[in-house]
């Protein structure tokens, strides 16, 4: 009888970012962002949450392994150490707010992780996070 289990990978990144919506006047922006609308950065700590049942021949359902490999091609190689709005061309036009962020890294994950894909959540700082479940 295979269980069905919920395996997490941790990883860290730093990325530089302003919010900021070229949809609004400087005005609004101020508003809504404060002094978020200057550039900072973060050193976001990524959990993606994959979910499966266990093979009992192995004792698994995926290894790892091939989900850190996922993460750092699909992912951290694209943030890590990069300006969002500049170094990201997908990201381009889109304010980067950890919720956005949070959609852009399941799209990202999705094609290879497919029905496994369970969770991604992200901690801006260790008081504010964001869960998105691709709905």
């Amino acid at each position: 009888m295979s269980r069905t289990v919920i395996l997490t990978r941790r990883e860290v990144f730093s990325s530089s970012h302003r919010l900021y919506s070229d949809k609004l006047s400087l005005e609004e922006n101020k508003k809504i962002y404060g002094k978020c609308i200057n550039s900072h950065g973060h050193n976001y700590v990524l959990e993606v949450s994959i979910k499966g049942a266990v093979k009992e021949d192995i004792g698994m359902f995926m290894n790892i392994t091939e989900l850190k490999e996922i993460l750092k091609e699909r992912v951290m190689d694209k943030l890590d150490h990069k300006n969002l709005e500049n170094d990201v061309p997908e990201l381009k036009g889109i304010v980067t707010t950890t919720e956005n962020l949070s959609i852009f890294i399941w799209d990202q994950l999705f094609p290879s992780l497919k029905e496994f894909l369970y969770e991604v959540k992200i901690l801006e700082t260790e008081n504010n996070f964001v869960v998105y479940r691709g709905e």
